[in-house]
């Protein structure tokens, strides 16, 4: 994340989040913003044992 600095909250915050598969496909998901910066929300999402933790740009998240 370079030189931002990232929050980390206590309780993960409900969001809708659009992420981009590895094949060029684009998904609205329920996640959890369990990080951020200015730019960017690290986001949670799935279900063990195919839970993921990705960063996606801050206009990419909305909350729940």
């Amino acid at each position: 994340m370079g030189h931002l600095s990232v929050s980390t909250p206590a309780v993960p915050q409900k969001v809708h989040a659009w992420i981009l598969w590895e094949d060029g496909v684009e998904e609205l998901v329920q996640a959890y913003a369990i990080g951020w910066t200015k730019r960017a929300v690290q986001v949670r999402f799935g279900a063990p044992p195919h839970q993921h933790d990705v960063w996606v740009w801050a206009g990419a998240v909305q909350r729940a």
